[in-house]
Parts: structure tokens; sequence; C-alpha cells
């Protein structure tokens, strides 16, 4: 196969997870094959930096390209439209990863070929609420990495022993805890739930026996060898299994899925039905039908199929309808009158995060005392029954005692008398 010039666009590249994770993951398995990928991001930080120390192009200004790619992978609205307006020769496909999130929004250019989403849902977004026909929608679930994966040192066993809650949120966190307490579990935090972001979270997940987790980060997991459970602060989805693999797999592990409340006593029960068999079972087929290379072999067909129909495709294609696509974008995309929300929207969401984070708090907060409350008062209960058992032993020694028995005939008496 020939080799592609391939840029790929993304809104920022500052932390390790969401799409920081996929745009390493793609950049480097297109390396790997031969291809020249070129990474663009207004934003540059650690992730983009990684990406960078590999010898892949990462560039925060789309004027220092000074040679055209052959095909634009896009990922979110702003970015992929600079990148397609900067070269407007170039056909693109367009990736979406988010049911919401306006910086997900498909841009609309005559160049984009082919758009996708890791999901189902994703897929009903771009389809039900964006108005781009059917059938130039696919769907492209994501998939890890197997070489980035270590060897598991410590099998599966019968005893589910230490586990992980690997999220973003955190307010779900003391439920899980309070069931990984009942069932003799240790729980550590990995991500934004316990404010600690690492490059390689597999390196890590490899060495517990459960993981809480949604989305990629789920599927992470399950290439680590672990059992998994599909919950985080949106709601509550049960352990993954080879019963329901392919239902959690099309739904990308997340949303959909996420329809219960979080709850104890859903965990602890959940956990006490843990099949080792299935587990060790599921875990082995995550890694068998989502590798990466499946994944980039599905990618690589689209970008020859894109490139090899791009002539015919641009020799149909009117400037007019070029003209129509950026004004529609700059429409989209730029104020139109004060406070108008678009531009502004930075600023609102940054004050809607910081809103939501403080909730987030408060929830874990008020849940750690729930947590605190109900073992308080399960502990109360096991003493008060505790003591009840006490009193009755005592109560049934003391009617096999001698002097329960020699005394009889005068409590007897007692009673007579009282009539």
């Amino acid at each position: 196969m020939k080799s592609y010039k391939i840029l790929i666009s993304n809104a920022w590249l500052t932390s390790y997870g969401g799409t920081e994770s996929v745009v390493r993951d793609l950049s480097v398995g297109l390396l790997r094959r031969g291809h020249r990928p070129i990474v663009y991001s207004p934003v540059v930080g650690i992730s983009g930096e990684a990406i960078s120390r590999l010898g892949i192009p990462v560039i925060d200004d789309l004027r220092l390209l000074a040679e055209a790619p052959d095909i634009i992978h896009g990922h979110h609205f702003i970015q992929a439209a600079e990148a397609m307006l900067r070269f407007p020769e170039t056909p693109a496909l367009y990736v979406c990863h988010a049911w919401d999130f306006w910086v997900e929004r498909p841009p609309k250019f005559p160049q984009i070929r082919l758009y996708g989403g890791v999901s189902e849902a994703v897929r009903d977004r771009l389809v039900h609420t964006e108005g781009i026909a059917p059938d130039n929608v696919a769907v492209f679930p994501n998939c890890v990495d197997l070489l980035r994966v270590p060897t598991r040192v410590n099998p599966l066993n019968g005893r589910l022993r230490k586990a992980v809650c690997f999220s973003e949120k955190g307010s779900h966190v003391p439920v899980i805890r309070a069931a990984c307490e009942h069932l003799g579990i240790s729980l550590d935090l990995l991500g934004g739930c316990g404010d600690r972001y690492v490059e390689y979270p597999e390196r890590e997940l490899v060495d517990y026996d459960l993981v809480f987790a949604t989305g990629k980060s789920a599927l992470e997991a399950l290439y680590s060898g672990a059992a998994v459970v599909v919950c985080d602060n949106r709601g509550y989805a049960g352990p993954v299994t080879n019963a329901n693999f392919d239902r959690f797999r099309n739904l990308n592990f997340a949303l959909r899925l996420l329809v219960n409340r979080v709850s104890k006593q859903m965990i602890v029960d959940d956990l006490l039905r843990y099949d080792l068999p299935d587990a060790v079972s599921v875990a082995e087929r995550a890694r068998r039908e989502c590798s990466m290379e499946t994944q980039l072999d599905g990618f690589l067909a689209v970008y020859s199929d894109i490139i090899q129909g791009w002539p015919d495709a641009r020799a149909k294609m009117s400037e007019e309808q070029l003209r129509t696509a950026i004004f529609d974008f700059l429409q989209e995309a730029l104020p139109r009158k004060p406070l108008d929300g678009r531009w502004p929207w930075i600023a609102e969401r940054d004050a809607l995060i910081n809103r939501v984070n403080g909730l987030e708090a408060e929830t874990a907060r008020l849940r750690e005392i729930e947590a605190d409350l109900a073992g308080k008062l399960d502990a109360e209960r096991a003493s008060e029954v505790e003591r009840i058992r006490h009193l009755e032993h005592e109560l049934q020694a003391l009617r096999q005692s001698v002097s329960w028995r020699v005394t009889w005939p005068l409590r007897k008496l007692k009673e007579l008398t009282r009539i």
C-alpha cells in the first residue's frame, strides 16, 4: 500500500485522556505501518509532546505545514474545519467521539467524504441531530493498542482482592468504596476521580483484579485482563460478560448503558456473582476482537477509498458548494450578536465545569457521610443482634441452672397467689 501523509486534528493535547489517547494510538499505529502522520492542535501540552518525541510532527499552527497531506482525519469542529480551509484540495474523514459537547459537532464541508462515530449513540447524533445522510456515516468503535499492554504477572483468580476506579468524575466513588469494603476488596483511584493521570494506564491496570470504568477506559481494563464493571458518575451498567459484550461494545461501554443509579447493593450483588472463567474469556475476546490493528486496517481502507475517489468527487464539486460550506461554518462558529453564546461558550463552559466540579465534590462528601452513617447503622445493628444473642444465651444458661430448677415451685406458687 502507498504511504500516505495523514493530517490528524484535535482541539487540545494537554492530558492523557479522551481523544488525546486516541490521537496518540492512531498516529503511532500509522507510523508503525509506514505512513506519515502529522498532528495538529492549537493547544499542545504533555500528550502532544509525548507524540512529538516519537518523531511524529506535532504543530500548533497550520501555516507551518508547507506540504499538503493526502487526507485529513478530523477530530473536533473548529480544528477539523481549520485543516480543511488550509487545504481545500484535500479530502477528509471526520470522526465524532461524543454524544454531546459543542466541540464534537461535525463541520459540513464537501471535502468530508465520510463521517464516523465511536458508538451507536454517536452515530445517531450525526444522523438524527446533525442531518447527515445515513449512508455517509460509519461506526468506528474505540480500540486499544495491544503492544502497549504489558504481560499480566498475576492472572485473575476466584477471589477479587484489588480494585481501581478509573474515571473522570468521582461522585460515585464513595458508593463503590462502601461496596468494596463490604466485600473486603481494596480500592484505588485513577484518572480525574483521584486526580491521578498517567500516560500509560494499562501498565497499572494489569495489577488489578477489578476495574470500575466506562468508555475507552473500560476497554483498556479488559485488555489488561481485569474483570470490568461499567459505571461512572452518570450511572451503572454492571459487569462486562460474554453475554452482554456485543451490546456493551456497540454502545462504547458508556452512555446508553448507564441507566441505573450506582448503588452499593447492586455492586455487591453483581460481584458476589463473579464468574472467573467468564471474566477471563471476555478479556481474551476483547483483545482478539478490538485490536488497534483491526481498526487501522479499517481506517487505511477508508483512506484509500477516499483518496482514490477524490479526483472524480472534486471534479463534481462546485466553488459555490465550498463558499456555502465556509459561510455556514462561520455562522455556526462565530458570534453573530452580543452574548451569542458561541465563542463565549468557552467562558460559560469553564464556569459550568467549575460548578459541576463543585457539585461533584459536594455529592462525594454527602455520599461519604451517607456511607459512614450506613456503616455506623450496620455496626449498631450488628451490636444489637450480638447483645440480644448474649442475653438469650444468659437466659438459657439461667434456665438450665440448678437454682432455677430448685426455685421453680416458689415461682409457681407466686403465680397461683396472684390469681
